[in-house]
């Protein structure tokens, strides 16, 4: 199992993005293993989609049902108050979002997450692919 960040969905799915090249081929290489997400990450693909990058509408309707169609989508509510106590154990400052993911990770003993986001370095158990 691995779990897929936000940046790394946003990259793939938005047409130009800086890191979509890396994105594809890292896609290229796991599109047959079992991926999964979280409700949070596609509130937040498609907030970033839809409010900073002004994603055509339709384009952002395309990406959510891709979303929902195609990878496991992983209840993450019931995580809320451990990634809060990651919040504020943690020594560097990460978000919240990110804290979430970790503690569904160390839940679930999933190891790898596809991020480009250094946050999830240096963190007991993940391997962040990138």
């Amino acid at each position: 199992m691995i779990f897929l960040d936000v940046n790394f969905l946003i990259s793939l799915f938005y047409n130009g993005h800086e890191k979509q090249k890396r994105a594809i081929e890292i896609w290229n290489n796991i599109k047959d293993k079992e991926l999964v997400i979280s409700n949070l990450v596609i509130t937040e693909v498609i907030t970033v989609l839809n409010m900073k990058l002004k994603q055509d509408k339709n384009e952002l309707k395309e990406v959510y049902f891709n979303l929902i169609e195609n990878f496991t989508i992983l209840e993450d509510i019931n995580l809320y108050d451990e990634a809060m106590e990651k919040v504020i154990n943690y020594t560097d400052r990460i978000p919240f979002f990110d804290c979430v993911y970790i503690a569904m990770m160390e839940k679930l003993r999933i190891k790898e997450i596809i991020s480009f986001d250094k946050h999830f370095d240096n963190k007991k158990g993940i391997t962040r692919i990138h």
